[in-house]
């Protein structure tokens, strides 16, 4: 055999090594994704924003870009899932809860058609002697 036969025959196991290396060590982008998604949740949590708020979107899409062989993805899929569940809850009835009446009074704000601090029609409050 030639020598150059051989060093070729010794560089094709060391090009489909590196070919093998570089595939392996494609970076996971996933973590990056949920990563910005859980800095915006956390933003708009301590702003109260409501989850059917248009700036739940970037979130949304933050935990879509994350991809399907990423580490994470399952969390990411969770995270979203749920996301979207509540975008489509409706939201619980606002309490009234009122001391001194039995069973707390009104079943709910919304039934009355009050606002939370509006105290017109609470019982025990006068119009101040008028």
């Amino acid at each position: 055999m030639s020598p150059i036969y051989r060093s070729r025959r010794a560089v094709v196991p060391v090009l489909l090594g590196v070919l093998l290396t570089l595939g392996a060590c494609k970076r996971d982008e996933g973590p990056e994704h949920l990563a910005r998604a859980e800095a915006k949740h956390a933003e708009l949590v301590e702003r109260g924003v409501p989850p059917k708020d248009p700036a739940w979107d970037a979130v949304i899409g933050e935990l879509e870009k994350v991809p399907p062989d990423s580490k994470v993805f399952a969390e990411a899929q969770r995270r979203l899932s749920r996301l979207k569940e509540l975008r489509t809850t409706p939201l619980p009835r606002r309490p009234l809860s009122r001391p001194g009446v039995p069973e707390g009074g009104s079943h709910s704000l919304d039934e009355q058609g009050l606002h939370p601090h509006d105290h017109s029609g609470h019982p025990g409050e006068t119009d101040g002697g008028r």
